[in-house]
């Protein structure tokens, strides 16, 4: 009788999930974006990109982006957090880089330390590159941080142009880059 009353107890404990844990309710996203260097380019071509909206954005004074991309003499390119462009105005965005030393598509969970923050990263063709952003999109959970991973995919020294590839979880605290909505 006792051994029953033990294994109803133990099923019933593990159906029950954590009703204030977070949850994951937005797919894991991965596309391919084209932007300019921000140095020796036209104003109005977009220099910067948007790890929450997922979308390459023009350099201006609203600081509504989180990584600027330059190539530098050496023709690789320079990935430079909001804050060392937008200086003051930028104190609360923290953004911090890490790079991927394996294959792009072995890193299926963002790591939660090893990032640099406000500092630039430099990588050449085929290199790779961890971002956490701290958002306030994220005020309300239990954590601040969003996740993505990106890959250089081609430059052109000459239209100052970079394409690369973007894996973003966009949940709250997330750090998978697996297809579909992450379950941890």
């Amino acid at each position: 009788m006792i051994a029953v009353i033990a294994a109803t107890a133990s099923i019933g404990i593990g159906a029950c999930d954590d009703p204030f844990a977070p949850r994951a309710s937005t797919p894991v996203r991965t596309d391919s974006f084209l932007v300019y260097a921000v140095s020796k380019t036209p104003i109005n071509v977009p220099a910067a990109f948007n790890v929450i909206l997922f979308t390459p954005l023009r350099l201006e004074p609203t600081f509504s982006f989180d990584l600027v991309f330059d190539i530098n003499d050496a023709g690789k390119v320079v990935l430079i957090p909001v804050k060392l462009v937008g200086g003051a105005v930028t104190v609360s965005r923290r953004v911090g880089l890490q790079l991927i030393t394996g294959a792009y598509d072995e890193v299926t969970k963002a790591p939660t330390s090893g990032y640099q923050y406000d500092s630039t990263l430099v990588l050449g063709l085929d290199a790779a590159a961890l971002v956490e952003v701290s958002t306030d999109v994220c005020q309300f959970q239990t954590s601040r941080m969003v996740y993505a991973k990106l890959q250089i995919k081609a430059i052109d020294p000459i239209s100052r142009t970079m394409s690369f590839r973007m894996t973003y979880d966009p949940n709250c605290g997330f750090r998978s880059f697996l297809p579909g909505v992450p379950t941890n």
